[in-house]
């Protein structure tokens, strides 16, 4: 990565100054298609990118302000000792300042930092994650799943409606995929079957409506996002 891909203030979020308190040098960068992740020694830092997914839109400030501070209430409930604050960062002169006076022009969420050995992708792929691991973490999903909120809007989710747009969504944009990765055949014959479970399941989809199955959860649960951490997942 050179200095001129890199945005301002990310490049001085790289500096160990711009902390107000000691780091572990070099400060490492990790990035997703989403945010960008500073690992200073005892606590990271998230900053959310300014994209528009379609289904996710962190384009404008108050967007990405709103789910830093959605990201903290809703890790809150499973993770309270990492996910800590959402502070501002500001502008003075040329620089940046966290937690600073004046006008917001970012936002960055604080957590504990842990080490990544901890996550399950690695304990996974060093052999040290067991089947006592995920029987522990069956039991910690299944108490999240049955706290977790809803309401008549969340319960909108669960119509068959709203599901098929996801579904159209993704007809839509592997369509051009045919004749490559899969064929005309393949891609008909998928659809055929989403469309014919949709119009011989309503009942299903009602009953999971009706008793309450549709729950604010987590929407990207996987090993990667997962750790055991002073042996607590």
């Amino acid at each position: 990565m050179t200095q001129t891909t890199v945005p301002a203030l990310i490049e001085q979020m790289m500096q160990p100054g711009f902390y107000p308190h000691p780091v572990k040098e070099p400060i490492r960068l990790m990035q997703t298609h989403v945010s960008y992740v500073f690992l200073t020694g005892d606590y990271a830092y998230k900053v959310k990118k300014p994209v528009n997914f379609g289904f996710l839109n962190f384009s404008t400030l108050e967007a990405r302000q709103h789910f830093c501070l959605e990201e903290i209430q809703m890790n809150q409930a499973n993770a309270p000792e990492i996910y800590l604050e959402v502070l501002p960062v500001t502008q003075t002169g040329n620089g940046f300042e966290l937690n600073g006076a004046g006008q917001p022009v970012e936002y960055a969420l604080k957590m504990r930092e842990f080490p990544q050995d901890d996550l399950f992708i690695c304990m996974f792929e060093q052999g040290r994650l067991t089947e006592a691991h995920m029987e522990e973490l069956g039991r910690i999903v299944a108490k999240f799943h049955a706290k977790a909120q809803t309401n008549d809007y969340i319960r909108t989710f669960g119509e068959v409606s709203k599901i098929r747009q996801a579904f159209d969504e993704n007809y839509q944009q592997t369509e051009k995929y045919i004749g490559g990765p899969q064929t005309r055949e393949q891609f008909e014959e998928t659809r055929q079957f989403t469309d014919a479970f949709f119009a011989n399941w309503q009942n299903l989809f009602n009953s999971r409506i009706q008793n309450n199955w549709i729950r604010e959860c987590h929407g990207d649960l996987h090993l990667r996002n997962i750790c055991l951490w002073q042996d607590k997942i």
